[in-house]
């Protein structure tokens, strides 16, 4: 049976094992998997995904008879579970995904599928992140091949760059260090990296680098005169003969958009759309591993470019200071729906939010601990009677018990600001080890 046929003849309570007996290899089938490059209940540990697929490379290694390296996973859902994005089913079922893509099994495994047949969602996987590459798409409407199509096209055409804003809307919490240091550790493991400085207010990240600001460069990206941002970049070279070889590149604060220029931050409000500095990046998708974007703080223009930029947001926050945590609440309730809204109406799915961390988590007492939590727990309360759970934000690890729960967070144990760092314009995690092993630790995880 064609697609078309079983989309037809599906009733419209169809449960989960109607959906994957007639609907399910039609599906893989229109996306260009044959029969032998496809595996029902894929094993995965003692569970299994749906379906696992792969294309057979040559005939002696084929994936139904080999089951290895799989590439692709679809976790298949009952028409009568909700796939609308931020429904609890949604959420669950995303969750499960999310599951199956990291399992040790997985490492192969770049893309997942989550469909129910009247919905389909594809979700891209980069190192340990896992993120939307397409928004939750519906077949009503006869839009069933546009649909295809566009997942179709975006497994065959993978980007090879993840794109991270680290944000927080409250200033101080170590946005910029966190990006300069991230480049620096991330470049050491040959990886290529961009880095992007937004907050022209302060330049903080350029002048860290003894990178001039520009005058015009990414003003004139914003306002639609350059369409490619790899036209406004330049390379870091960190000035050590020991460092010789380590490298990333970067586009360096603009000071016509400071706050002080009204005329120009007038201009991009009306002139620029929400997914400008999104389409400049596509190009160096391919170029770069990784681009950083340092967002400043606020929610005003160049913040929310910042962040509808990103596939995923990286929230750094403060133990002692209350605004950091509640601003990085407020990032997840607020901010990242706002700009998922937006993009989503011009088909694009819009950034999630990475696990909160700690900036500057050192010497931290008990007592200081104990307040913070207080304070945590007041947060994810108060958002909570509003639908909204931050408890896995804040508490990525917790581990809940008969008897406890593990409350603790990813944290960087120093701000790693080195004052030295800024004299010298190298990053700490270069010539730091103290500093590089940190940063480590944190791209194991996040990244890679």
């Amino acid at each position: 049976m064609d697609l078309e046929s079983a989309f037809r003849n599906l009733p419209q309570d169809a449960d989960e094992a109607m959906v994957q007996h007639l609907f399910s290899q039609p599906f893989l089938q229109s996306l260009g998997f044959e029969q032998l490059e496809m595996h029902s209940e894929y094993p995965i540990g003692r569970k299994a995904v749906d379906w696992a697929a792969r294309k057979n490379p040559d005939p002696n290694n084929v994936f139904f008879h080999t089951k290895q390296s799989p590439y692709l996973y679809m976790e298949v859902k009952g028409r009568t579970e909700n796939l609308t994005e931020g429904h609890t089913h949604y959420l669950k079922h995303v969750a499960q995904l999310k599951q199956y893509l990291l399992a040790p099994q997985s490492k192969t495994v770049q893309w997942g599928i989550l469909m129910n047949s009247l919905k389909a969602q594809l979700f891209r996987k980069h190192g340990k992140v896992i993120h939307p590459a397409l928004p939750c798409m519906s077949f009503d409407d006869g839009n069933l091949q546009q649909t295809i199509s566009s997942i179709k096209t975006r497994i065959e055409h993978p980007k090879r760059g993840l794109v991270v804003t680290v944000y927080n809307n409250k200033g101080g919490v170590g946005k910029t260090t966190t990006v300069a240091n991230l480049a620096a550790v991330l470049s050491q493991l040959k990886k290529r990296v961009l880095i992007v400085d937004l907050d022209s207010n302060q330049g903080d990240l350029g002048d860290a680098l003894g990178v001039q600001k520009t005058s015009g460069d990414m003003k004139a990206l914003l306002l639609g005169s350059v369409k490619d941002i790899r036209a406004i970049t330049s390379q870091y070279n960190p000035k050590h003969p020991k460092l010789k070889g380590y490298r990333f590149d970067i586009v360096a604060a603009d000071r016509e958009l400071s706050s002080t220029n009204i005329n120009a931050m007038a201009q991009i409000k009306q002139r620029a759309k929400p997914h400008t500095l999104l389409m400049s990046l596509e190009a160096a998708r391919q170029e770069y591993d990784y681009i950083f974007i340092d967002a400043p703080p606020g929610w005003l223009e160049y913040s929310r470019q910042a962040v509808c930029a990103a596939d995923v947001v990286l929230i750094p926050a403060r133990h002692d200071n209350l605004h950091s945590l509640q601003n990085a609440g407020m990032t997840i309730a607020r901010f990242i729906p706002d700009a998922q809204k937006a993009l989503r109406e011009r088909g694009y799915p819009g950034p999630v939010a990475l696990p909160i961390f700690l900036n500057n988590a050192h010497s931290i007492t008990d007592a200081q601990v104990n307040v913070m939590h207080k304070a945590i727990a007041r947060i994810i309360t108060s958002n909570r009677q509003h639908g909204i759970n931050l408890t896995p934000y804040f508490y990525s690890k917790r581990k809940p018990r008969r008897d406890s729960q593990d409350l603790a967070m990813i944290s960087v144990p120093y701000l790693a600001y080195i004052s030295q760092s800024d004299f010298i314009q190298i990053p700490g995690a270069f010539w730091h080890k103290t500093v590089r092993d940190q940063y480590v630790n944190l791209v194991k995880e996040y990244f890679l």
